[in-house]
C-alpha cells in the first residue's frame, strides 16, 4: 500500500490545519450504529416554544467518548449561541458549517485526527438539507455526531533550524505523547521566540508538514525554521503624536540606536510610555529593512488622551467613617509629558464634628525624564489638618525627590523633605520644624499592582530626620514585602502573604514626635481594630505610637465568578514602645472575611473582620471598603 494512502495529510500549515478542518471530514448516518455508549447533551425541540420569523433550534450532542462531549459543546457555536435564534435557514446552516470547522479543530487539539463528524438538521444531513428550506416559526432538531476514532501520539518529529537539527523534546515534543496540537504550536513558538530573544528578530517557520498516519495512530511533524541574521536597532520614528514631543516619546522609550534588538527591549519601551498616562495606547512596530537585513527600524504609534482629567473618590468603614477624594491633573503641562495635580480629601466624616475629621490638599508637580529616560522628578507641596486619638496637628510639608529605574523590577528613591506643624498631645501644643531625607528601595514583579496573583512586591525605607525643636536625630526605617501564589493557571485560587517590621534608632520614645511613631490597626494595617488601636496606650486609653511595629497578614482569594471573589484572612501584628519589633507591647489579631467585585480597573474591596483581643472604647469589628487588593 503506498505512503499517500496510508498517510492521511493534514496541512502544510500548522495554523491552518490546527485551527480549521485542513482536511475534509467524511459524514456518515450514524443511526444504525448508535448508541456508541457515551453521554449525550440533549435539548428537546419539543419543549421549545416556536416563535414567528425565527428559526429556533434545540441541540443533541453524541459522542463515542464521553470525555469529549464538553470539548465539542464548548467548541460549537450550535451550542453557544442556542439562545440567540439565526434568523433564517441559511443563517443556521452558516452556523453548522462553521461548527464542522470549529469540532474538527477541537478533535485535532484532542489528538483524534481520524474524528468523523456529522450534523444533522431534523435528522438530515447537513451537506443534503436543500438552501430553500423554511424552518421560520418552527423549532429544528440539530444533532452533532462525532466518532472521535484513536488518540494519536507523536512518531519522532524532524525539526530543523537554519538546517541543523534539535532536540526538541524539552519544547514539549516528545515520542510516544499524546499528539495534541497545542504542543506542537507551543513547541513552535517557544522555539521562535528563544531565537528573537538571542536578537533574531525576524526567525520564521519557512516550512511546515503535518501527517497523520492512520496505520500506526502517529503523527509526523516536520518543522523548517530559519533565524536570519543579528539584527540591531536601526532608525526610530514616531507617529500619532499631537502635544508630546516627538523628541521626549523617544527619549523616554530608550530605544538605543545600534542595541542588539529584542522583544524585550520594545516591551520595556511600550510599559515606560504607558506609564505617563498620557497614551490611550502605544504599539511599536517592528520594519524590516530591505538594504540592512541586520538592521530593525522601529515606528512608536501613540495615540494621546485627552490632558486635564478631574476625578473623585470615596471609602467608608464603621472604624474609619467616610471619606472623600477629588483631583484635578493636567498630563503634558509643556509638551514633555510633564504631570501637575491638584488634589484635596477629607476623610472620618461622621466619627464626630469638624474638629474629628481630617482634612488634605497638596500641589504636585512630577517630571519624567529628568535625569536621562530612567530619572524622574516629583516636587510636592501639602496642607495637613489631622485629628487621630493619638494627636491633632496642623502643618504643611515641602517634598522633592529623584526616582531611579536600576532595573526593570528594581528602583530607587530619594529626596528632601521640610515641614513645619502645630502638634497637640495631651492638650500640650508645640511647635515642630523638621528636616528629614528619606530614601526608598523597591522591588515589584507583580503582574498587577491592583490584583497581583503572582510576583513579589518588597520596599526598604530609611529617613534620616532632625527635629530642629528639640535637636532630636534620628532614622526611621521600615521593611515590607509581599508575595502571591496562584495554584491554578487560572489563578482562581491565589494564596497571599504580607509581613512589614520597622524600627526608629537613635533617640528615645519621648524624643521622637508622636506623629512621626509607628501606630498599628485600620484598614492597611490590622484588620478588626481601628486607626493607630493596635499598639501602647496611656492610662486614659490614647494611643501613644511606638519605636518600633510588625505585622503580616495571610489571605486566600477565591474567583468564584468571572466579577465575584471571596477571601479569607487573618492580620497579626502592634507597634511597641522598645525600637526592637516585638518587644514593649503585644501582638494583636484580626481575622475576617471579604467580597471582591472585579472589574477591569481593579477590585471593589469590601472586607469585614473582627478583633480577637477586645479593647475597651473601641468597637469590635471592623468594615472596610475600597479599590484594589488590601495588599
Amino acid at each position: 500500500m503506498s505512503n499517500l494512502v496510508r498517510k492521511g495529510f493534514i496541512g502544510v500549515s500548522v495554523v491552518a490545519a490546527l485551527s480549521i478542518a485542513a482536511a475534509p471530514a467524511y459524514a456518515f448516518d450514524f443511526s444504525q450504529l448508535w448508541p456508541f455508549g457515551g453521554d449525550a447533551r440533549v435539548s428537546d425541540a419539543a419543549s421549545i416554544e416556536p416563535v414567528a420569523g425565527e428559526v429556533r433550534y434545540a441541540t443533541q450532542i453524541q459522542v463515542d467518548k464521553s470525555e469529549l462531549e464538553d470539548v465539542i459543546a464548548n467548541a460549537s457555536l450550535l451550542v453557544g449561541d442556542q439562545d440567540d435564534p439565526p434568523e433564517d435557514t441559511v443563517s443556521l446552516l452558516t452556523r453548522a458549517r462553521l461548527d464542522q470547522k470549529r469540532i474538527v479543530a477541537a478533535m485535532y487539539g484532542e489528538a483524534h485526527y481520524g474524528a468523523v463528524l456529522t450534523v444533522l438538521i431534523n435528522g438530515t444531513p447537513l451537506d443534503q438539507v436543500p438552501l430553500d428550506l423554511d424552518l421560520r416559526g418552527q423549532v429544528a432538531q440539530v444533532t452533532i455526531q462525532v466518532e472521535a476514532g484513536p488518540q494519536f501520539v507523536f512518531a519522532t518529529p524532524d525539526v530543523r533550524t537554519n538546517g541543523q537539527p534539535i532536540v526538541v523534546a524539552d519544547y514539549g515534543l516528545r515520542v510516544g505523547d499524546v499528539a495534541r496540537s497545542d504542543a506542537i504550536l507551543n513547541a513552535q513558538n517557544a522555539i521562535l521566540a528563544e531565537w528573537r530573544d538571542k536578537g533574531y528578530a525576524f526567525a520564521e517557520v519557512v516550512d511546515r508538514t503535518i501527517e497523520a498516519d492512520h496505520r500506526t495512530n502517529q503523527l509526523d511533524v516536520t518543522l523548517r525554521i530559519e533565524t536570519g541574521q543579528l539584527a540591531h536597532i536601526g532608525n526610530v520614528r514616531v507617529s500619532g503624536a499631537k502635544d508630546v514631543r516627538e523628541q521626549t516619546i523617544i527619549e523616554i522609550a530608550d530605544l538605543p540606536r545600534g542595541e542588539i534588538y529584542r522583544p524585550q527591549i520594545t516591551k520595556r519601551a511600550t510599559r515606560n510610555l504607558q506609564e505617563l498616562g498620557v497614551f490611550n495606547s502605544v504599539v511599536i512596530k517592528r520594519e524590516r529593512r530591505a538594504d540592512r537585513p541586520d538592521l530593525v527600524d522601529l515606528n512608536i504609534g501613540v495615540s494621546e488622551r485627552k490632558p486635564r482629567t478631574i476625578g473623585v473618590g470615596a471609602t467608608i468603614g464603621n472604624t474609619d467613617g467616610l471619606g472623600v477624594e477629588g483631583f484635578w491633573v493636567h498630563r503634558n503641562l509643556f509638551g514633555g509629558a510633564e504631570k501637575v495635580r491638584v488634589e484635596g480629601s477629607v476623610n472620618r466624616i461622621g466619627q464626630g464634628g469638624l474638629d474629628k475629621m481630617d482634612f488634605h490638599t497638596a500641589l504636585v508637580y512630577f517630571k519624567p525624564n529628568a535625569f536621562g529616560p530612567k530619572t524622574s522628578f516629583e516636587g510636592k507641596i501639602s496642607f495637613d489638618i489631622e485629628n487621630p486619638k493619638a494627636f491633632t496637628k496642623r502643618g504643611g510639608k515641602i517634598e522633592t525627590s529623584l526616582t531611579h529605574d536600576i532595573t526593570d523590577e528594581l528602583s530607587v528613591r530619594g529626596g528632601l523633605t521640610g515641614e513645619y506643624a502645630v502638634l497637640t498631645v495631651d492638650g500640650v501644643t508645640t511647635n515642630q520644624s523638621i528636616i528629614s531625607a528619606p530614601f526608598e528601595l523597591t522591588y515589584d514583579t507583580r503582574d498587577n499592582s491592583l490584583n497581583p496573583t503572582e510576583g513579589i512586591f518588597a520596599v526598604a525605607y530609611a529617613e534620616p530626620t532632625y527635629a530642629i525643636s528639640n535637636g532630636a536625630t534620628f532614622v526611621k526605617t521600615s521593611v515590607k514585602a509581599s508575595t502571591y501564589y496562584a495554584f491554578d493557571d487560572e489563578a482562581k485560587l491565589v494564596l497571599a502573604g504580607r509581613v512589614a517590621a520597622g524600627s526608629i534608632v537613635g533617640a528615645d520614645l519621648a524624643d521622637v514626635p508622636t506623629d512621626r511613631r509607628f501606630f498599628a490597626g485600620g484598614a492597611g494595617s490590622i484588620r478588626g481594630y481601628a486607626f493607630q488601636a493596635a499598639g501602647p496606650r496611656t492610662g486614659a486609653g490614647v494611643p501613644t505610637g511606638g519605636l518600633s511595629y510588625l505585622e503580616t497578614s495571610a489571605e486566600v482569594r477565591y474567583k468564584a465568578t468571572e466579577q465575584i471573589g471571596v477571601v479569607g484572612f487573618v492580620d497579626v501584628g502592634g507597634a511597641f514602645t522598645s525600637n526592637i519589633p516585638g518587644q514593649g507591647g503585644e501582638l494583636y489579631t484580626g481575622v475576617g472575611v471579604g467580597v471582591r467585585y472585579l472589574t477591569p480597573l481593579g477590585p471593589i474591596r469590601a472586607d469585614i473582620a473582627i478583633p480577637l483581643k477586645n479593647i475597651s472604647g473601641e468597637p469590635n469589628y471592623g468594615l472596610y471598603l475600597g479599590i484594589g487588593q488590601a495588599f
